[in-house]
């Protein structure tokens, strides 16, 4: 008899404190709501507001920058052109310079 007694002691205490973890549980859930609402709403308005626009922006500036990467493959080219204009060019003035008696 005293044990179905203690059993049932048990068993009792085991509910009742379910049934205050159920209510606990329940209060902060309550409790945090609000924050939890608050950081939906916030990060909703950054996305919106800030990381749409930082994503156009980025992608009208890559847009902008397609013709100066597709301009600095021809470089090595520019340059070696460059460098013969300015060869001839320095022949050139040499070559004024030579035939000028008063130099």
């Amino acid at each position: 008899m005293e044990i179905i007694s203690i059993v049932l002691i048990i068993l009792i205490a085991y509910l009742i404190l379910k049934l205050f973890a159920v209510f606990f549980h329940a209060g902060i859930w309550l409790l945090a709501l609000p924050f939890k609402l608050l950081a939906i709403t916030l990060s909703t308005l950054l996305v919106v507001f800030v990381l749409v626009p930082l994503g156009v922006i980025g992608g009208l500036l890559s847009l902008l920058a397609v013709p100066v990467v597709l301009a600095a493959l021809l470089l090595p080219f520019l340059l070696i052109g460059l460098g013969l204009w300015l060869l001839i060019r320095h022949n050139q003035n040499l070559s004024k310079k030579r035939n000028n008696p008063y130099i």
